[in-house]
């Protein structure tokens, strides 16, 4: 799912379950593009799928854009789920955020292993963004209640002012059926008929008044698909973002679907919200701590050079007669000077964990992507995601 707006973008994807990744940067006024912080707009994308387990499933992610390698970025992770259930990836949610708007988060909340919010500092108003994972068709009434009543909980403490987004795999099937009852709620771009867990997920967004966004407008099937079965035959919209309807005549419609071609190895789409909103801008931090490049005292002769340096610029600051806060001062100055001077100032190194083999086959991979609705491509498929996450972790256990 993707918001689109003035000032910014947020950038979300599927790991363990439901994890998703945050980024933002900037870029000029009116230029669009998926690696850049959008003057008018604010975005954020999500991915959902069971089956997305690794870091590794994040290369792809949109043809011809940076975002393809969101695994390089430095990030760190928010993660929510239950003791033992990783091995199984089964559940889980959490946010995967780029530090360049580490510091507009204000908060955030682990519920669940199906619930997690975060709190973005924007402009005119916060944003609360709550990722979901409802159980499944196969989990009983008195445990889907108890996920509504938690994700219920989340809602009230969110400040009223706040722009709330609840997205995510809600398992519930909304139809055309629903809209002469609930077209206040949702719209025709939707499944043919509404299950049972659908009419509890409208009954949630009315008693909330919110709108399932990606229902909006009249898009082709393709378009409105959030899920593919295994064997590429059957297709079901399953996957919504709620947004509160104060802010519905700010959701560019037409933008507002699923893309089908992000390439994330999994069984869920790409869906894409477009909002009229904006991140406020973050000014970086004065006088920020510097880093030096210490390893470097481990070599004797570069401790030696050290301390001969530092003591010649020392010595002179024995004769002088000054009061106590302008000796700090120098000795301050001197200090930083001679480490940047011999030391040099510490370079964060990214570990290599996507080489180029493994971008080739994730390229690979894209293109067997259009072949996903046959049971044949769809087998293809998932043999050759499965190699892209055994190679990563590879090379991930080479470099450990």
């Amino acid at each position: 799912m993707q918001v689109n707006g003035q000032g910014g973008r947020v950038h979300q994807a599927e790991l363990n379950g439901h994890m998703s990744v945050i980024r933002a940067s900037q870029s000029r006024a009116g230029y669009r593009s998926w690696s850049g912080l959008e003057r008018d707009g604010l975005r954020q994308v999500v991915f959902a799928s069971d089956t997305l387990h690794d870091e590794e499933q994040h290369t792809g992610i949109h043809p011809g854009s940076d975002v393809a390698r969101v695994n390089k970025v430095r990030a760190f992770r928010l993660t929510s789920g239950r003791s033992g259930e990783q091995d199984k990836h089964i559940n889980g949610v959490g946010f995967l955020v780029n530090k360049t708007i580490q510091k507009a988060i204000l908060g955030c909340h682990q519920v669940s292993s199906r619930l997690i919010s975060i709190r973005l500092r924007a402009k005119p108003f916060n944003i609360t963004v709550v990722q979901v994972y409802a159980p499944t068709s196969d989990y009983d009434e008195e445990v889907i209640e108890e996920f509504y009543n938690q994700l219920q909980l989340i809602i009230v403490k969110v400040n009223k002012k706040d722009i709330l987004i609840i997205q995510g795999d809600w398992n519930a099937k909304v139809g055309v059926d629903a809209l002469n009852d609930w077209s206040e709620y949702c719209g025709p771009s939707s499944n043919s008929s509404t299950n049972e867990r659908g009419f509890r997920l409208l009954e949630f967004a009315s008693y909330n008044n919110m709108t399932l966004a990606n229902t909006l407008g009249t898009h082709k099937e393709s378009r409105r698909w959030t899920w593919h079965a295994p064997n590429g035959l059957h297709h079901n919209q399953i996957d919504y973002i709620l947004v509160q309807n104060r802010f519905r005549s700010s959701i560019n419609i037409p933008k507002t679907r699923t893309f089908p071609g992000a390439d994330i190895g999994s069984d869920h789409d790409l869906v894409i919200l477009n909002l009229k909103i904006r991140l406020k801008k973050i000014k970086p931090a004065k006088n920020m701590r510097l880093k030096f490049n210490i390893e470097k005292l481990k070599d004797p002769s570069i401790r030696e050079t050290f301390q001969v340096t530092i003591g010649g610029k020392f010595a002179p600051l024995l004769a002088l007669e000054e009061d106590t806060e302008t000796m700090t001062t120098r000795f301050n100055a001197i200090m930083t000077e001679t480490v940047n001077e011999v030391l040099g100032k510490h370079r964060h190194k990214n570990k290599p964990w996507v080489t180029d083999d493994i971008l080739e086959l994730c390229d690979l991979r894209r293109e067997l992507k259009k072949t996903k609705n046959t049971e044949r491509g769809a087998r293809e498929y998932r043999e050759l995601n499965k190699t892209v996450r055994n190679e990563m972790r590879r090379v991930k256990e080479e470099l450990d």
